[in-house]
C-alpha cells in the first residue's frame, strides 16, 4: 500500500465554478501507508468524488494526488494501482466467480499455478469456495458483492484498496460478518 497525499486538492463539476459550486472545497491530507480509512459525511458530501480523484476516474480542478510523494494527476487509473469497490457489484455475470476473481490476476500475467493459489486464498476469505464453479449471474445480490470485493482484495500490487459503500445492499448479518473480514484482512 502507498501513502497518499492530497495537495490544495478541490473539485467542481461546473466549468466556472462560484464558491458554492464545489463538491470538494480545498483541503489537504495523508493517509500514511499502511493504514486504514473511513470517509464520513451525509450524502452528497463529496466522499465519492474524493475516491473517483484518487483512483483517477475524475480529475481534480485544482491540486495534486501524490503517491509516495509521486504527482499521480496524469496517471491513467490502470497506472495508479489502485482497486476499487463500489456500492453496486462491477463482476462480469457470464464468467465464473473464479473467472471473475482470477481476471485482474490474469490481465498482470500471472502464471496459471499462481492464480490459483492467489483466488482460493481469497475465494476462503469471503467463504466462496462453494460458488467458485457457478456463474456470476446465478448468485444473491449478497454474493456478487463479495465476488465485486475479492476482485479488489486478491491482488498484491494495489496502491490502496477503495472501498465506495460496498455493503449498502448487503443483508445486515452479513454486512456485520464482512466487517470482521475486511479488519481481519487490513491486520
Amino acid at each position: 500500500m502507498a501513502e497518499i497525499r492530497l495537495q490544495n486538492l478541490a473539485h467542481s463539476y461546473s466549468a466556472k465554478p462560484g464558491p458554492d459550486d464545489y463538491a470538494i472545497r480545498e483541503m489537504s491530507h495523508v493517509w500514511e501507508q499502511g493504514g486504514a480509512y473511513a470517509l464520513l459525511g451525509p450524502s452528497g458530501c463529496g466522499k465519492s468524488t474524493l475516491l473517483n480523484i484518487i483512483s483517477g476516474l475524475l480529475s481534480p480542478s485544482q491540486g495534486q494526488v501524490l503517491f509516495d510523494s509521486k504527482v499521480v494527476n496524469e496517471l491513467p487509473p490502470e497506472r495508479r494501482n489502485i482497486a476499487q469497490v463500489f456500492q453496486f457489484p462491477v463482476i462480469y455475470d457470464t464468467m465464473t466467480v473464479f473467472d471473475n476473481l482470477a481476471f485482474p490476476l490474469r490481465n498482470q500475467g500471472l502464471d496459471e499455478a499462481r492464480i490459483l493459489i492467489k483466488v482460493n486464498e481469497i475465494a476462503d476469505v469471503l467463504d466462496l469456495q462453494p460458488l467458485l464453479e457457478k456463474k456470476a449471474r446465478n448468485l444473491s445480490a449478497d454474493e456478487k458483492q463479495k465476488v465485486s470485493m475479492g476482485r479488489g482484495l486478491v491482488r498484491d500490487d494495489v496502491s490502496a484498496i477503495l472501498f465506495d459503500e460496498p455493503l449498502t445492499v448487503i443483508d445486515p448479518h452479513l454486512k456485520w460478518k464482512l466487517r470482521r473480514k475486511l479488519k481481519q484482512i487490513h491486520e
